[in-house]
């Protein structure tokens, strides 16, 4: 449960009544205290529990991200002020994550934690491994709209016996945008072509309309954030067609998922022609109309062709065809 993240209050000890800090919150202290430099945190297996419920605080607090007035960044507290706990608890959770030198009020940051309790900061990146398999649990909608899926499935077995692995650059040129990166669409949307986004996310909207897969106000703003990071880190090889299709496949197919008659659609239904899809649906050898096969569609039509999520949602069609269900992940 949360308690395993966010800690607790506890009478048990030799120290008597304290805060029992977690791993998690001793990492969260040393990146407020770095914040020129970004801290990415991993939880491993992280669906071996239904993640909404250990992870509650965090999916809370990052739905309130925002930059006030003066340009500082807040959100929602993950442990409320320390100063609710008293002033004996307050100062010893000071020490803890500040240490003896710097846990006085003359820190900013004691002072911030006193009075807000503690937020996330704004070099934080967390991520998760996953194995979606009948011993797991797996993500709800609420998880899904708050995350960015990515399938990691490919194997090279000349490589692995070779002891070859993909080197990765260092990210050191590029701390800056990590650290201090917008947080809502209107910040960005002058600088990269936010009506074409817009224009897609409508159609797919159209499509979806009805349905438990159609897409929110959170999606819009994180498709817009993700095409300007996207800009912004891949410099002369941007394109927004790379990052719609990227965005594609990691935000909205995995809301996607059910049998032959909860994903079927009928080749009269308004919401093709309201979707704006254009030509035949189906490709050589697909006997029937589906969300899949329309969306298809509306990709190829506003990202383009052979994409990434093209040859995933062909995968999907054939596993629906053969099993009559599929989800994303398999």
């Amino acid at each position: 449960n949360s308690m395993d993240v966010v800690g607790f209050k506890s009478n048990i000890g030799k120290e008597g009544e304290h805060y029992e800090y977690t791993p998690f919150i001793e990492f969260i202290g040393k990146a407020w205290q770095n914040l020129n430099t970004p801290f990415f945190l991993c939880l491993d297996e992280m669906n071996l529990a239904p993640v909404e419920e250990y992870f509650a605080e965090f999916l809370s607090a990052i739905e309130s991200r925002s930059v006030d007035a003066n340009g500082v960044y807040e959100t929602d507290p993950i442990i409320k002020p320390f100063k609710n706990f008293g002033q004996e608890i307050c100062e010893a959770m000071l020490k803890e994550l500040l240490g003896e030198a710097r846990h006085t009020e003359a820190n900013p940051l004691a002072v911030q934690f006193t009075e807000k309790g503690l937020t996330l900061p704004p070099n934080l990146m967390v991520m998760g491994t996953v194995n979606m398999d009948e011993t797991t649990f797996s993500f709800s909608r609420k998880v899904l709209d708050r995350a960015m899926s990515v399938e990691m499935n490919e194997v090279n077995y000349d490589d692995f016996m070779e002891g070859k692995t993909e080197l990765m650059p260092l990210l050191t040129e590029q701390n800056a945008l990590l650290v201090n990166r917008p947080q809502k669409a209107s910040e960005v949307q002058d600088r990269i072509d936010g009506g074409k986004v817009i224009d897609y996310l409508k159609a797919v909207n159209a499509l979806l309309d009805g349905t438990p897969f159609k897409l929110g106000y959170r999606a819009a703003n994180e498709a817009m954030l993700y095409v300007s990071a996207c800009k912004d880190l891949a410099g002369e090889q941007f394109s927004i067609g790379k990052a719609l299709d990227e965005f594609t496949l990691m935000k909205i197919l995995s809301r996607i998922e059910g049998d032959d008659n909860r994903l079927s659609i009928d080749e009269k239904d308004a919401r093709i022609e309201a979707a704006g899809i254009t030509g035949a649906v189906t490709d050589n050898g697909e006997h029937s109309i589906n969300l899949l096969n329309c969306l298809r569609a509306i990709v190829r039509q506003h990202i383009g062709q052979d994409t990434a999520t093209e040859q995933k949602i062909n995968s999907m069609y054939n596993t629906l065809v053969r099993e009559h269900f599929v989800s994303y992940w398999g």
